[in-house]
């Protein structure tokens, strides 16, 4: 009797756990430190056995995860990307649950599982199926699926977030916020990639070597925010759709 009380239990909270019926308290005191606190470790585990010296500049968060590049490092931010969506499970359950029925919850809702699932797969294939070679075709993909479900599912959310605090005349900050945080590395890239267009047609000012590149004008620099920008957006969304008296 007792183990199957056990087991009950554990399933009644697993489900809970997957449909996001969780307490705001949970989501912002345990999932949101957990998620980023486990991203900023495995990254600076994977930084610190990097062969070569680490540059913000031109060391993209693939060379981390890849068994080429830092073939003692890899495991480390690639078993991030296992255990980071495990944990993002609960919020499109969690932040659905706190606005009504629209096109852009369902949007918000299908477009993080997409990117849940495209992080998970990267992190199988970091970890699981390690590839040395030059050519990582499945790596793109599954970055490209985690960076296009995730960024814009959280956005979406946070921007319902704004909506309802306009609306109900309260404060603006979480959700502004958040929308920033998820938006300027976007921003950023953008405008680097159009700085480098521009220095190679001829505009001298914007012309400058690799090696003496500002960090604010490489693209893997923006890169690296928008990945930490994923993560602590999360958060901030949550907070965000969070009632003030469930925080």
């Amino acid at each position: 009797m007792l183990i199957c009380g056990l087991i009950v239990t554990i399933a009644t909270w697993l489900s809970a756990y997957v449909r996001g019926a969780l307490s705001s308290r949970f989501i912002l005191g345990v999932i949101g430190p957990l998620t980023n606190g486990s991203f900023a470790v495995g990254a600076w585990l994977a930084v610190t056995h990097l062969p070569t010296l680490y540059d913000v500049r031109r060391t993209w968060v693939s060379s981390l995860a890849s068994a080429r590049y830092n073939p003692a490092g890899y495991a480390y931010l690639g078993t991030v990307f296992l255990i980071v969506p495990l944990l993002l499970v609960p919020l499109p359950g969690y932040l659905s649950g706190r606005f009504r029925a629209s096109a852009m919850r369902r949007a918000g809702f299908f477009l993080l599982w997409f990117g849940i699932v495209g992080l998970f797969l990267l992190g199988v294939e970091t970890t699981i199926f390690p590839n040395p070679g030059r050519t990582r075709f499945s790596h793109q993909l599954f970055t490209t699926i985690a960076f296009i479900g995730i960024t814009p599912g959280f956005l979406a959310f946070s921007l319902l977030a704004w909506r309802r605090a306009w609306i109900a005349r309260r404060s603006l900050l979480p959700a502004a916020l958040a929308c920033a945080v998820l938006l300027l590395p976007g921003i950023g890239a953008g405008l680097s990639h159009v700085a480098r267009i521009l220095g190679a047609l001829g505009w001298t000012s914007l012309q400058t070597a690799k090696s003496d590149q500002w960090f604010i004008r490489s693209f893997v620099f923006w890169e690296w925010l928008g990945v930490i920008g994923l993560f602590v957006g999360g958060w901030l969304t949550a907070w965000a759709a969070s009632p003030d008296e469930e925080r």
